[in-house]
């Protein structure tokens, strides 16, 4: 169950197979065990200990991986930072956790802690990690990991207050890596292409370690953009990939797709937010053949709950599939009783991938569980086939005249009409109903659709009270849409708001 075995286990079975790739650079499965072992003694030699926090702030690449392997190696836990905060959020995440020492990439380096906010600061830049661990032996440190121990703190929740931090055990991680190879169907043949940041608990959890565990390679994308996916599937025969839709929907609408050979993929991972099925066949069209996995999760389950598999999206079109072989899901009512049913509630997840908890914060800690259940904060129904309906966060409900809205019950209904790339349902204030049900659209490119189409096409498929009392049309660059895909609801607000405040 714990990581560092696992690599050394497959630098034994495949010591010469490629198990990292960052565009020219390629390391085995023998060079990455060496080198994580020396990450680990010499961390151990700077006085490191067992349980000791050590946080990284860096971007995506070979030495992130090396480093956060090296780290439980060594007993260490890893925190992996997102270096896309603001400094005052980082050093919010550096206070909390209190890390003994802290990886800085050379790009973060202004956004980094203050001076003695954290014990040693180790500046690394391009090919910096040889000289760091020169002289460190390439054995494996006489040191005993147990499954229980954390292996890494995920802080989530930044964007809706201060950042908490999801303790996720070796254990746990394992879990979730059976459950993804399991019920994705990973071999020790594929390669995986990581295009979103490893500090992501998707990328890192369910797509890097599984692929470790196996066996398998796993290709980084320090930088994305949709070309160098497209070329990148293509050079390397990758075999699969997560992507959220917002960058589905730039490969399968890119002129590249259409002359590239991917005929190497055959799975593609999509989650984060909606995928109409007009979005799939699209998929399906790019790549003739090609398996899509729709998976739901979050940070503090390990992360992944359920998935709709392709055999199964007649079955349930537009759920988020099952829960997964390892995992089970109930809903809650608003008293934490359990939901008949089909009727919409908190869904709950249990299982050995869930959370020990929240890294020094117990009062959120017990917040979240409920009789060994994990609370989502999502709502949902379950039908009679296990099938779970995502209707929205509690937080992004839309109350207009006294009735709920669920975002994503609308967001899905627009997304089918073909001249549609990006719809968001946001509330805005109203005099009249309280929140205004609105709808933030970015169309596709050459396509058109006005407010009384989207309007009317909505009305085919929704009660009156949820359909968008009014649209708002942006521009692709100008929807607040974040790494992981999913659009940034309050950003968004504030960003109408402004504009409306600028307008008068």
């Amino acid at each position: 169950m714990v990581l560092g075995d696992q690599v050394s286990h497959n630098a034994a079975r495949f010591p010469d197979k490629v198990a990292l790739i960052e565009g020219d650079r390629k390391v085995s499965y023998a060079e990455l065990d060496e080198m994580t072992n020396r990450v680990a003694n010499t961390l151990r030699a700077r006085g490191l200990a067992k349980g000791d926090n050590v946080a990284m702030l860096l971007g995506s690449g070979i030495d992130w991986v090396m480093l956060y392997v090296g780290i439980t190696k060594a007993d260490c836990c890893a925190v992996p930072m997102n270096y896309r905060l603001t400094a005052a959020d980082i050093e919010s995440t550096v206070e909390d956790c209190a890390p003994k020492l802290m990886f800085l990439g050379e790009a973060q380096h202004d956004i980094g802690p203050p001076e003695g906010m954290v014990p040693e600061i180790v500046n690394l830049r391009t090919g910096d990690l040889d000289g760091l661990v020169e002289g460190a032996s390439s054995q494996r440190p006489d040191v005993s990991v147990h499954p229980s121990r954390v292996q890494g703190i995920l802080y989530t929740g930044g964007t809706t207050g201060r950042s908490k931090g999801a303790m996720l055990t070796h254990e746990n991680i394992f879990w979730n890596t059976l459950n993804e190879v399991i019920d994705t169907r990973m071999h020790e043949d594929d390669n995986t292409l990581l295009a979103t940041p490893l500090h992501h608990a998707a990328a890192l959890n369910c797509w890097l370690l599984p692929h470790l565990y196996l066996g398998a390679t796993a290709t980084i994308m320090p930088k994305y953009t949709v070309e160098t996916m497209i070329d990148t599937i293509e050079k390397y025969r990758v075999t699969n990939a997560f992507m959220p839709p917002s960058m589905a929907r730039e490969v399968f609408g890119h002129p590249k797709t259409k002359t590239a050979d991917l005929s190497s993929f055959r799975r593609w991972y999509v989650g984060g937010a909606t995928l109409s099925r007009n979005d799939r066949e699209r998929m399906h069209e790019a790549i003739p053949g090609v398996d899509i996995y729709f998976q739901y999760g979050l940070t503090e389950a390990g992360v992944i709950v359920s998935v709709l598999k392709e055999k199964d999206y007649e079955k349930a079109p537009d759920s988020i599939g099952r829960a997964f072989v390892n995992s089970q899901i109930k809903i809650l009512r608003a008293d934490l009783s359990d939901a008949d049913m089909g009727e919409v509630g908190e869904i709950a997840v249990r299982g050995p991938t869930v959370m020990k908890g929240y890294y020094n914060n117990p009062d959120a800690t017990k917040a979240t569980f409920h009789n060994g259940w994990l609370r989502t904060g999502d709502m949902g129904a379950m039908d009679a086939g296990g099938f779970v309906q995502f209707h929205d966060r509690l937080k992004d409900m839309v109350k207009t005249g006294g009735l709920n809205v669920y975002s994503q019950e609308v967001e899905q209904v627009l997304q089918r009409h073909t001249a549609v790339r990006e719809a968001g349902i946001i509330g805005l204030p109203s005099d009249a109903w309280g929140e205004e049900v609105t709808g933030v659209i970015v169309l596709h490119d050459g396509k058109n659709a006005s407010a009384a189409e989207l309007t009317a096409f909505a009305k085919q498929h929704l009660s009156g009270y949820k359909v968008p009392k009014r649209f708002i049309f942006l521009p692709y660059e100008e929807m607040p849409i974040n790494y992981s895909g999913k659009i940034m609801k309050r950003d968004l607000k504030q960003m109408i708001a402004a504009q409306e405040r600028a307008e008068t």
